[in-house]
């Protein structure tokens, strides 16, 4: 199975949070993509903070292949 990396970004690119998985396809990580990012929104959102920027980027092997912006993450779940 591929590893798949998982990088929050503050809006100036910085990186605060990496995560690694191994995960069956594409499809998977981008599922996993989503819902970690929902998890970093969640209390932001339910404090009523509009606007959230940033990014959860999916990287395989070095490359980023994705990029989620947390503030449409925010926009689904609100």
């Amino acid at each position: 199975m591929p590893s798949y990396v998982f990088r929050v970004r503050t809006p100036d690119n910085v990186t605060h949070r990496v995560q690694r998985d191994e995960l069956p396809d594409l499809d998977a990580a981008m599922a996993h993509a989503q819902r970690f990012a929902r998890t970093l929104v969640r209390t932001p959102v339910r404090r009523g903070q509009q606007t959230i920027g940033g990014s959860v980027d999916v990287e395989i092997a070095d490359r980023a292949i994705a990029r989620l912006l947390l503030s449409e993450v925010a926009y689904q779940i609100s």
